[in-house]
């Protein structure tokens, strides 16, 4: 599946906090599939400090994500960072609803994580099944894995696939 998703918001993830709205640099300025990521949010709580836990940016109320290639929307997100202040992963929980900007995918579920090491999504059950919908084909499933760099999906538990003539 080509799922971008999450992978030009955290590549080098870096705020530049204004109030309730970040802009992130891309990795690579000057490519059409790259560019400015922008998140927005109602709050955000930002802890980078060593002595108050893990650092971590917490986004709270209606969460937006906008960049090139998609955009997210979830009702909270929180951004895990390495000791050296790059992401290592993000969670973002509540209506989370990631849809590709050239229209051939859209994602929902209640709960979403991203592995930067992996570059993994994984879309989880809460109470009702995740699904990815596209043009020939909808798939719901307990656990629905994404490697956007592999063009790769795996499903756990249990799961669905309806096709849809194109």
């Amino acid at each position: 599946m080509k799922y971008p998703l999450i992978l030009i918001l955290l590549i080098g993830f870096g705020f530049f906090v204004n109030g309730e709205d970040s802009t992130v640099p891309s990795p690579t300025q000057g490519s059409a599939t790259n560019g400015p990521t922008t998140i927005t949010s109602d709050s955000l709580d930002l802890n980078l400090g060593k002595k108050l836990g893990r650092k971590q940016g917490i986004f709270r109320g209606n969460v937006t994500v906008d960049e090139p290639r998609f955009t997210m929307s979830s009702r909270e997100m929180t951004v895990f960072f390495a000791e050296n202040d790059a992401v290592q992963s993000l969670e973002a929980r509540d209506d989370v609803v990631i849809k590709r900007k050239d229209g051939s995918s859209e994602t929902s579920s209640e709960k979403a994580l991203y592995d930067m090491t992996d570059k993994k999504l994984t879309l989880l059950k809460v109470t009702r099944q995740p699904k990815i919908i596209s043009k020939d084909k909808t798939v719901f499933a307990d656990k629905i894995i994404l490697y956007p760099e592999e063009d790769k999906m795996l499903t756990e538990g249990a799961s669905r696939v309806m096709l849809q003539k194109p």
